[in-house]
């Protein structure tokens, strides 16, 4: 009975052991756990992908400015500016007529008004010869009348009537000067000359025109080619014999003169000047 007991024993462990022994050789885990596996033969985890490092981005270069576009315009004679400007007008061989008026500044006592005309052609651009008559008129001052009443003083003075001169004008000076937003040109002269002048005691017997002489400065400012304004300074100085006394005396008349020029012909070759 016993050894039937075995015999079933065996017949049912038998197969149980038999395949227990052939997966043991086939190497087969059956435990179906995976922390038994050996560390090499789990996967590897790949690590996070390092991120790079962050580069520097150069700034863009700064663009230069656009170049400014040239506007074209139309350049006229008159936009052209020249660095050695020559003369608006030139007077060589050309005539000068010029109306004035006149005021004497130099005898407290007897003030002269007068007007006269000049007449100068230019042989140069810088030398002219002139000739002016002018007629005066001698207008007595407060002065005059006061010393007479009060201290009963007597005053022998000249009364010139009219003067014919001939003068000499030199220009060396020439330039230009701003005036309202404009450039006037400007001239620079001095004169010099002979001629006559009638005083009131020319008609007596044994008298006659004086001789007298010219000295004076003058500047003219020309507008235009054919305009000018003239302002001077003379001088004329000749001998007379006042009424009254029986002596002669020099006598000086100093005037400030101002007028307008004209010149013919009317336009000169220097227009290209300006």
């Amino acid at each position: 009975m016993n050894r039937l007991k075995a015999i079933l024993l065996a017949l049912c462990f038998g197969p149980a052991l038999a395949l227990a022994q052939s997966q043991e050789g086939m190497g087969l885990d059956l435990s179906g756990s995976d922390a038994n596996q050996p560390e090499e033969s789990q996967p590897e985890e790949t690590p996070p992908a390092a991120e790079p490092p962050p580069t520097s981005v150069a700034a863009p270069a700064a663009e230069p400015p656009p170049e400014p576009v040239a506007v074209a315009t139309d350049v006229t004679q008159e936009d052209r500016v020249k660095s050695v400007q020559r003369k608006v007008y030139l007077k060589k061989g050309r005539f000068e007529l010029t109306p004035q008026v006149s005021f004497s500044i130099n005898d407290p006592y007897y003030s002269k008004l007068g007007a006269s005309l000049r007449g100068a052609y230019y042989f140069a651009d810088t030398l002219a010869l002139a000739a002016r008559g002018s007629v005066m008129q001698v207008i007595p001052s407060d002065d005059v009348r006061t010393a007479k009443r009060s201290f009963q003083a007597a005053i022998y003075n000249s009364v010139p009537n009219w003067a014919a001169m001939g003068d000499v004008e030199w220009s060396p000076l020439y330039g230009k000067v701003a005036f309202l937003n404009s450039i006037l040109h400007f001239d620079g002269y001095l004169l010099g000359g002979l001629g006559v002048v009638q005083t009131e005691t020319s008609s007596l017997p044994g008298r006659g025109l004086n001789f007298a002489t010219d000295l004076g400065i003058g500047l003219r400012f020309v507008a235009k080619d054919f305009l000018a304004v003239n302002t001077s300074l003379i001088n004329t100085s000749y001998v007379d014999q006042p009424l009254g006394t029986s002596k002669g005396a020099l006598q000086n008349v100093m005037t400030i003169n101002a007028g307008i020029s004209l010149f013919f012909p009317l336009q000169s070759t220097g227009r290209e000047g300006e």
